[in-house]
């Protein structure tokens, strides 16, 4: 007997969209790609969703608010922030996103927060780095807050994400580099498919840098 999924995918406006009948999860998978392609269907594009969490892109206001202080962002926003966020190295980023964002506004759907929704509460952030439309490729990079970590959360982030790039048609490469004495990090990407490249170490002040790709198969929907 054909398998049956019954599988959920969130939309704005309290909207579902039922997967029935897929025969397995590699269908679910294209059932969401075609609905993140599908910009009239009204799914909120600046926003992912998984069982646990939120992906909220990260627009200009929300931007300039995190610079202002935690305080401000959690009054622009509406949701509360940790207040181990965000970390010293995304913060230290912020002014080049800032400026960045100030000249693309487009920019800004690449990079998100991470809401974990049981309490509303912003926990850390996920998205690319360089210009994507003009590249075809997108680094990415993401934190979760030391109180929040261990969870999964950025293993559940990841696999999220990765099916909203994927169904990006100007993307053509997913990568990531961490640490090698990151075994969190190398143990997520190692969980959403990431496969390393070993010809790519890079060594720097602070360690040993390993590069990670994303196989991507365009041949596939």
């Amino acid at each position: 007997m054909k398998k049956v999924f019954k599988k959920l995918v969130h939309g704005d406006n309290n909207r579902w969209y039922v997967a029935k009948n897929l025969r397995n999860e590699g269908e679910f998978d294209n059932f969401r790609r075609k609905i993140y392609r599908n910009g009239k269907s009204g799914i909120d594009m600046g926003k992912i969703e998984t069982k646990r969490l939120l992906l909220l892109e990260y627009n200009l206001d929300w931007i300039k608010a995190t610079i202002a202080g935690i305080d401000e962002l959690e009054r622009v926003s509406g949701y509360a922030v940790s207040r181990e966020w965000p970390g010293i190295d995304f913060f230290f980023y912020l002014p080049y996103i800032l400026e960045n964002v100030k000249k693309e506004p487009e920019m800004t759907k690449w990079t998100h927060l991470i809401v974990l929704k049981e309490e509303n509460k912003v926990i850390g952030e996920i998205g690319g780095q360089g210009k994507p439309e003009e590249t075809g490729e997108i680094e990415l990079g993401y934190s979760i807050v030391p109180a929040y970590q261990n969870n999964g959360y950025i293993t559940e982030a990841l696999a999220e994400l990765i099916m909203w790039l994927k169904a990006q048609p100007e993307i053509k490469r997913i990568f990531a580099r961490s640490f090698e004495n990151n075994p969190y990090s190398i143990q997520a990407l190692r969980k959403s498919g990431f496969i390393y490249q070993p010809d790519q170490d890079k060594i720097e002040s602070r360690g040993k840098i390993v590069l990670w790709e994303y196989p991507i198969n365009r041949g596939k929907s």
